[in-house]
């Protein structure tokens, strides 16, 4: 595998959550690559969305193993990617809010209050 015969293209997908790690020119080259990739465990499948190249798509986080197995140089991060990575990171650390506040308004503050109302209409 020459650097004549693939581009990387770190930003491309297919149409699901796959990553595209290589584009070769030759179909046989691809099916090489894909192959090499799941005889290492690493699950790969052809992207043929470009003709005449046919990407290698894994998902992205077999990403980095399948650029070490293939030989390939590590994908270089912009600035960019790293601002979307923390607002992405910050993101996900939202969701957990919303379910615990639900939890502990359900669980804790309603049983509180009505202890409080028993409480106070037996007389105490």
């Amino acid at each position: 595998m020459s650097d004549g015969e693939t581009m990387d293209d770190d930003d491309g997908a297919t149409g699901s959550d796959l990553v595209v790690i290589a584009w070769f020119d030759d179909p046989a080259d691809a099916n090489r690559a894909a192959s090499l990739l799941v005889e290492r465990g690493v699950g790969a499948v052809l992207d043929e969305s470009a003709p005449p190249r046919v990407g290698v798509t894994v998902l992205p986080i077999d990403a980095a193993r399948a650029r070490e197995v293939l030989s390939l140089p590590e994908a270089e991060t912009t600035p960019e990617d790293e601002e979307q990575d923390l607002q992405d990171l910050r993101a996900v650390g939202r969701t957990w809010l919303v379910p615990v506040l639900i939890f502990a308004v359900a669980l804790v503050t309603i049983p509180l209050i009505a202890f409080f109302i028993a409480f106070k209409s037996s007389g105490g």
